[in-house]
């Protein structure tokens, strides 16, 4: 991505470095992170950027509840109608996302295809994202239902926008379904991502299963473990059990090893899907 580092991405980088030379904007985040709690006088840098790298820190060590606290205090100040302290919390968030957004756009990026156009809609959907995050009723795992939502804004923006007259690059051609548009192909491979980042891993492969009333499945089991509606667990027992074509001893085998009877696992199925079906209906007002 450096050697071709879209130009809104430099923009953004380059109006990073100014917003951090400006000491009131460092004052007015770090006064966020003291009064909520979230870092301790003598911890809080004086600088915007140091202050925002040991807050991304923090989180890559995965400290229990820290992630979900910095980015609250954030996007509950992008909610509160302020305009100054909306827009100053909005473009941290952003810059804190902007990687992950950099790696959607690596992926999303078409032969032929002016790299520029894609980062408009990455970049775009990313702002949208950080703006309209219910944290109010989504207070858990917020970085995740953030990159979850990136994906699925993208998703539906470049449905719309891709030509199927035009081809996609290598990286893209080796993962998309055989036979099948482009257009139709997005959202399927955009999904098996989501789905990954999600940690169900049993349903990124094979890409071609992730239409249809498939697709439909997994996007609402990926929306049921961001809401946790579901555990991991009872997500992927649902997602390999209706798999079509799944082997008929496979509930026997999973049960195995899971140390459990196979009555037992279909006893935890049947409450997994009955949860699930009671939460359906907020799942298609989301949508």
């Amino acid at each position: 991505m450096d050697a071709v580092q879209p130009t809104l991405v430099t923009r953004l980088n380059a109006e990073w470095e100014w917003l951090c030379a400006d000491r009131g904007n460092c004052d007015r985040v770090r006064s966020w992170m003291l009064g909520a709690g979230v870092l301790d006088e003598d911890q809080a840098p004086a600088d915007l950027g140091e202050l925002c790298a040991l807050l991304r820190k923090g989180a890559r060590r995965d400290e229990p509840g820290f992630i979900d606290a910095w980015m609250g205090v954030l996007l509950h100040r992008v909610s509160a109608g302020d305009r100054r302290d909306s827009e100053l919390a909005a473009r941290v968030l952003v810059q804190a996302m902007l990687p992950h957004a950099c790696r959607v756009l690596r992926g999303c990026v078409r032969s032929g295809e002016d790299i520029e156009d894609v980062a408009q809609v990455v970049i775009a959907s990313l702002w949208e994202v950080v703006r309209t995050f219910p944290i109010a009723r989504r207070p858990r795992k917020v970085a995740a239902g953030l990159r979850l939502e990136l994906w699925h804004r993208v998703s539906r923006e470049l449905k719309r926008e891709l030509a199927p007259s035009e081809h996609l690059d290598e990286t893209w051609a080796a993962a998309l379904p055989g036979g099948v548009e482009p257009a139709d192909a997005v959202e399927p491979v955009l999904l098996a991502r989501a789905a990954e980042a999600a940690g169900l891993q049993t349903a990124v492969s094979p890409v071609e299963e992730l239409e249809g009333a498939r697709g439909e499945m997994v996007a609402l089991l990926v929306w049921a473990l961001e809401r946790e509606v579901l555990t991991t667990e009872a997500a992927s027992g649902i997602c390999d059990h209706y798999r079509e074509g799944a082997p008929q001893d496979a509930a026997t085998a999973s049960a195995s090893a899971s140390g459990v009877s196979p009555v037992a696992l279909r006893r935890r199925r049947s409450r997994a899907v009955a949860r699930l079906r009671q939460a359906a209906p907020q799942w298609v007002e989301a949508a």
